[in-house]
């Protein structure tokens, strides 16, 4: 039986802006953790499990359809009420950095919520977003990069705090967006392309996909995947395509194309090679 608190945590995302850490927890029920301060603000989101968190004589119980916000400051602890797995991801936003990601107005949002400790509700899209993230694996920076922007938008939400609205024009923005990445030989962050734009990524890939019905992600990899489709009967090295497309490996590419269109990138080779051959025969 499990008697003292064990927990172990990864990194998943390390940016100027927010730091991004997934834990894994384990302990007796009722255990306690020892109190704690808090430095800055912190967001938490279980995944799996449950926890009381205490602060003072306030207690308040943690699930997968919560979300803590620990203002800056704050002195707590955490209680065990069984001895189930309890994993969880930590969010910490950088409150004078986090601007160049989700925006000024945001940003000062993120900064009213550093004062005060509260639990919200989490939302379906917000619990996808986590786990989304939390099994990201190899996938490339630009992938994990949207993963990033989606889940501090839900947090947003979450939080009470409304992105800019921002509605004049923005077909010309999703048209610019557009051209930027369809012209780019490499796959560019959501980062630099807002910056091209004058816009936050928060706001931009918020708008992106309601326009476009899909992320900017999965846009760049669509165009990618279209070009691989002419390219693969003619190539005798699919891995070589494959980081040439911009993926990390070969595993990753046949993935992405089989998601996309339903068969590996090499019976699609095969299939079009032959049809090509009964055509010239």
């Amino acid at each position: 039986m499990l008697q003292a608190y064990q927990e172990t945590r990864r990194r998943f995302f390390d940016h100027p802006a927010v730091r991004i850490e997934g834990a894994a927890a384990r302990a007796a029920r009722n255990c306690r953790t020892p109190q704690a301060l808090t430095p800055q603000l912190q967001i938490v989101l279980t995944l799996r499990g449950a926890f009381v968190y205490e602060r003072g004589s306030s207690h308040s119980l943690l699930t997968a359809n919560h979300a803590l916000f620990i203002g800056a400051g704050d002195v707590s602890r955490d209680r065990f009420v069984d001895d189930q797995p309890l994993d969880y991801m930590l969010v910490t936003p950088q409150v004078d950095a986090v601007a160049v990601m989700v925006g000024d107005e945001v940003a000062e949002g993120f900064a009213k919520l550093a004062r005060e400790t509260r639990v919200t509700g989490a939302s379906a899209r917000l619990q996808r977003a986590a786990s989304v993230l939390w099994r990201a694996g190899c996938r490339n920076d630009v992938e994990i990069e949207q993963s990033v922007i989606e889940l501090l938008t839900c947090i947003v939400h979450a939080a009470g705090l409304e992105l800019r609205t921002r509605t004049a024009a923005a077909d010309k923005l999703i048209g610019a967006a557009k051209e930027l990445i369809g012209t780019a030989r490499e796959p560019q962050s959501l980062t630099h392309i807002a910056a091209q734009l004058d816009v936050s990524p928060a706001y931009l890939t918020d708008l992106f996909r309601r326009h476009e019905g899909l992320s900017i992600a999965r846009y760049q990899r669509r165009l990618r995947l279209s070009r691989a489709l002419l390219e693969l009967p003619e190539t005798a090295d699919i891995a070589a395509l494959a980081l040439d497309l911009g993926f990390s490996s070969h595993a990753h590419f046949t993935t992405a194309f089989r998601a996309t269109y339903g068969e590996t990138p090499s019976t699609y080779r095969r299939r079009m090679t032959s049809k090509e051959s009964e055509s010239a025969s």
